[in-house]
């Protein structure tokens, strides 16, 4: 008896929040991502969440216009059009959609004023954490 080979589909691409048990900054969660997307460091989102991931994942969902993390429709490509990376818990996907929108349709012009958007963040993060008040004793 001969079984027949069940073909694998693969999974949509992973867009939005990456939410894991596994730290930040440690890139142990293997997924696959639209090709030409962005990843959002996990400081960033963070930051962005006032020291909370989840925070900063709603903040990145409001602002992306991706409600709850869920991919554009364009997405959802018949070859997946993926990439597999290793990525961080507290991460934040942006699909090249977003990307070219935010760029008025060109894709390099989003990337880069998402690299902006990300060492302008950092500032900011470290701008306030230094005025914070020191823990009581």
């Amino acid at each position: 008896m001969r079984l027949a080979a069940t073909p694998y589909t693969r999974p949509a691409p992973t867009v939005g929040a990456l939410k894991s048990h596994v730290a930040g900054r440690t890139d142990h969660l293997a997924v696959d991502v639209p090709a030409e997307s962005f990843v959002i460091p996990a400081d960033v989102v963070s930051g962005l969440g006032e020291g909370n991931s989840e925070n900063g994942h709603k903040v990145l969902d409001h602002l992306f216009n991706l409600p709850g993390g869920s991919a554009p429709e364009a997405i959802h490509r018949k070859d997946g059009g993926a990439v597999p990376i290793m990525a961080a818990g507290g991460e934040y996907v942006v699909p090249p959609e977003v990307i070219a929108r935010l760029g008025g349709g060109d894709l390099k012009r989003g990337h880069k004023i998402l690299e902006h958007f990300v060492l302008h963040t950092r500032k900011q993060t470290i701008k306030t954490l230094k005025k914070l008040p020191t823990p009581h004793r």
